[in-house]
């Protein structure tokens, strides 16, 4: 199938031309993509990521019609068997997938962060940013039709503008792929960024405009291409060389033994046939260490014939054109006449081109012809391979090293030193790790600039975007890009995640709240609903309390990096600056998070950071804070208490902070006012407020009063509702806060009931953020956390019903008495109260705290205040009058 006459894509519109397109026509077009790139480069990362995985699913779906016409007209076009396109079809799919997108962004970029949102280096001392390089041209060699696409796509991943030039060789395959992105862009930005050309290659005039044009242009090819390209370069053009590349494979003796000779030469077979050769990093020389009686190299020969006819069988050869037949016959002739000499050896299957291997003794580094036609070379040394290879550093590129570990670490460097820029086991050299270097480079960066901000007098906030006002525009178009990537890949909310053509609104709103036991039952252990892909480089959080059901929370690497920096913009934002020296007291280990993610963030703002952990011995946390003096402290409130209670006794006004934080647990304006006497606190706020599961939600500012938090608007969308009908309340009522996080995607929360009470503020803050305004005023639901120690209504049902005496009704009450908290325990009794209880209410503490060591070890490092059990008369605790139940939680602290 060829189009007819030339078919473009040119920024969301295919286009039928007469002719190749003309230098004329190619102004109008490059103006079009400094247009385009304005738009893309303002476009969501995220965005680009979902369209890309959705194009992904189409091509790995056998039954999409794209893929369909692909495998039936792209055989005749590139000369692959019909296997083969499959195999490079799958290829794309594997490529496309989000994950992989992800990880190559991760390991090449650092973090997606850098492309989006200023970063503040310490190392640098100032912020840092990638930048798109404008426009591009990419220049598509057509040896393995895919890869002018994998191209395309990273510098889509980098926001560029992108122009496509057509291989003569496949005029077809990424006009298909064009297709299929737009069908997968109903917003039209990422399907307009780019356009897919026909022009005649070679053409100077056209060339020497595209070469003014275009900021950076990526040429794949041979080398007549690349020094086309080459010549006469305007300075301001950037021109990113992949040219011609050979790539070879070892085996040596220890390599052989190690995977077994029969297995080795079917993974060797398999690099020969994949791709018919023509990938650069395809081998076209096999070195194998020979024996002094030459007897391996003859079980070797055999082996790799039987090998190749094998996976002729699987992966039979594509339609040979009448040049590559000549060219292999020429090879094979070539192999004769030496082989009557001594010098050479042929070994083919009859007359049939399927395969062909040629021995030489002769060490000397030889080209192929391709088409599975492969030269094997004995050695007996290594420097054999070394003395034929040096010279050639320009046009290495992969080693397929079938040897022992040790021999893997000697030689890689002596052919790293000759020019060899990728080492991998044999059956792997043409398909290679996601972001693996090509050509000793990563290709994400050089599509990017560094751009930076230095000398400045002020640090604005590292979370300066998350931490800002955004219009309902915004919002709705980023809840519902992730309500469509949840339904599609969590099998938790395609059944709650309605499809419909509503507006937002209605659909948004339909969707039942997610609750701690929803967590608890589709997150693994249980189950993996919730999870939208394999748990691959990710961090798993301990969520929900130290007395309650443990329930997990699993971060990818990219979603913690904008967790951290959100963290250290709220420090910012609360006072911490880089001349500070912070104590970190937040509780260490247990898969917890706070003390990781206070560590982290105060990495980011550079500032001097102690990370000492709360449940340090307390002798020895005070020995580091008199050691290292610091201005700022980070911390448990019953641990920050605890502090002050010490240095009140044993030494007042000996360690002086300009701040603390805290987080957890709220502080007291009396707990407030102690730690401002014995500590000298300027400034006491709150360190955010968080949850493991929904992530960060606000912050304070100095101007913050009490409780009253800012909103990470671009981070979280908030709701007020009613806990039990789930109605939103009036404007300023109490109600249930319910979070969605906008930023999380391996596991998404999407109307999450964070069992906190609290109001919406309608008012504009002293500091002049005009973020929305929130107050945190309790707990509505049946956990409450004391002393460092969340206490979950099931536990403590759990000792009671070891006791007879009592009926399991009963009430947890939190308190405080001064400065710390205090917790008691209601039970009414069975039958009629005894007249002693006292000996009863200690044996049911003994139990309580026996099945608890978190809450025995608050009481006795004093962050709890007191506990105590009280057995009383049956029907005594009240009820609630609507329901006549017993509210299991109540807490008299606000």
């Amino acid at each position: 199938m060829n189009p007819e006459p030339f078919e473009h894509y040119i920024f969301g519109r295919f286009v039928k031309t007469a002719e190749p397109l003309s230098p004329l026509e190619l102004d109008e077009i490059t103006w079009q993509a400094y247009k385009a790139q304005g738009k893309i480069q303002d476009y969501p990362l995220e965005s680009i990521l979902n369209i890309l995985d959705e194009v992904g699913k189409l091509w790995r779906d056998p039954e999409y019609p794209g893929r369909k016409t692909a495998c039936t007209h792209m055989p005749a076009i590139v000369g692959f068997h019909e296997k083969m396109v499959e195999l490079s079809i799958e290829a794309l799919g594997a490529l496309l997938d989000r994950r992989a997108l992800e990880k190559k962004i991760t390991l090449e970029m650092g973090s997606r962060e850098n492309i989006e949102r200023w970063r503040y280096n310490p190392a640098y001392g100032g912020y840092i940013m990638y930048q798109p390089l404008g426009i591009i041209l990419h220049v598509s060699a057509g040896n393995v039709f895919v890869s002018g696409i994998d191209s395309l796509v990273q510098g889509m991943l980098t926001k560029n503008a992108n122009l496509l030039k057509l291989s003569s060789a496949d005029p077809l395959f990424p006009l298909l792929f064009a297709k299929s992105l737009k069908e997968c862009d109903p917003e039209g930005i990422l399907s307009g960024s780019f356009s897919i050309l026909q022009f005649r290659g070679g053409d100077d005039e056209i060339e020497q405009k595209l070469k003014r044009l275009c900021n950076a242009i990526v040429v794949w090819g041979g080398e007549e291409a690349v020094m086309s390209y080459r010549k006469d370069l305007p300075l301001g053009t950037k021109l990113i060389e992949y040219g011609p590349k050979y790539s070879f494979a070892i085996a040596t003796q220890a390599g052989i033994r190690e995977y077994t000779l029969p297995s080795a030469c079917r993974l060797l077979a398999k690099d020969i046939a994949l791709w018919e050769q023509r990938a650069c990093s395809s081998p076209q020389v096999i070195y194998v260490e020979a024996r002094e009686d030459n007897s391996l190299t003859e079980e070797f020969l055999k082996n790799l014939s039987e090998a190749l006819d094998e996976i002729s069988s699987a992966w039979p050869q594509g339609k040979l054109t009448d040049d590559e037949k000549v060219e292999i016959t020429r090879a094979r002739e070539m192999g004769r006449v030496d082989e009557v000499f001594g010098e050479a050896r042929l070994i083919a299957p009859g007359n049939s081109t399927a395969w062909t291997i040629i021995f030489e003794p002769s060490p000397e580094f030889k080209l192929s012809p391709l088409n599975r036609c492969i030269y094997i070379k004995p050695f007996r040394a290594w420097a054999d391979i070394l003395r034929n290879i040096i010279g050639k550093s320009e046009y290495l590129q992969t080693v397929g090293l079938l040897a022992s570990p040790a021999e893997v670490k000697t030689l890689s460097r002596a052919l790293i030193k000759c020019g060899v820029t990728r080492i991998c086991e044999p059956g792997q050299m043409g398909e290679g790790k996601v972001s693996s270097p090509h050509d000793g480079g990563f290709q994400l960066r050089q599509l990017v600039k560094t751009v930076c901000i230095e000398s400045v007098r002020e640090r604005f906030d590292l979370g300066e975007k998350l931490i800002s006002t955004e219009g309902p525009p915004e919002l709705e178009a980023k809840l519902d890009r992730l309500l469509n990537y949840a339904s599609a890949h969590s099998s938790f909310y395609k059944n709650r995640i309605p499809e419909t053509s509503a507006p937002l609104t209605g659909r948004f709103h339909s969707i039942p709240l997610l609750t701690r036991d929803d967590v608890y039952e589709h997150t693994p252990p249980q189950g993996e609903g919730l999870l939208t892909g394999p748990l691959e480089g990710a961090y798993v959080f301990a969520s929900g309390g130290t007395m309650g059901k443990p329930k997990f929370s699993f971060y990818t690497y990219d979603e913690w990096e904008t967790v951290t920096t959100i963290i250290a913009g709220i420090y910012e934002a609360a006072g911490i600056t880089k001349s500070d020296v912070v104590a970190n007291l937040f509780m260490a280990g247990n898969l917890w998070t706070s003390f990781i993610v206070a560590n982290e963030a105060l990495a980011k703002i550079g500032c001097v950071t102690l990370p000492i952990a709360g449940n340090a011995d307390i002798e020895l946390v005070i020995k580091y804070l008199q050691l290292f003096r610091p201005t700022a402290l980070l911390g448990l409130p019953s641990i920050l208490i605890q502090l002050g209670e010490y240095f009140e006794k044993k030494d007042p006004h000996d360690i002086r902070v300009s701040t603390i934080l805290y987080g957890g647990e709220h502080l007291s304006e009396e707990a407030k006012k102690f730690l401002r006497g014995v500590l000298g606190a300027e400034r006491i706020l709150s360190a955010g407020y968080a949850s493991v599961d929904g992530g960060p939600i606000g912050f304070q500012c100095p101007y913050s009063p009490g409780t009253v938090h800012h909103l990470l608007t671009d981070y979280q969308h908030l709701e007020i509702l009613e806990p039990e009908s789930g109605d939103e309340v009036a404007a300023g009522g109490l109600g249930e806060i319910v979070v969605t996080n906008l930023e999380r995607h391996l596991m998404p929360f999407i109307r999450y009931r964070t069992g906190d009470l609290g109001r919406r503020i309608f008012r504009v803050c002293q500091c002049g953020k005009t973020t929305p305004l929130f107050e945190l005023l309790g707990r509505c639901d049946d956990v409450v956390r004391v002393g460092s120690v969340s206490i979950y209504p099931d536990a403590i049902e759990k000792i009671l019903a070891l006791f007879p005496e009592t009926s399991r009704l009963y009430q947890i009450v939190a308190d405080r008495k001064g400065k710390k908290d205090i917790l008691f325990v209601k039970t009414e009794s069975r039958g009629v109260l005894p007249r002693d209880k006292g000996p009863l209410q200690e044996k049911i503490k003994a139990a309580l705290l026996g099945k608890n060591p978190e809450l025995s070890e608050a009481l006795r490092e004093g962050w709890l205040g007191d506990l105590s059990i009280e057995l009383v008369e049956p029907g005594s605790i009240p009820r609630i009058r609507r329901t006549g139940k017993i509210k299991k939680v109540v807490d008299l602290r606000s």
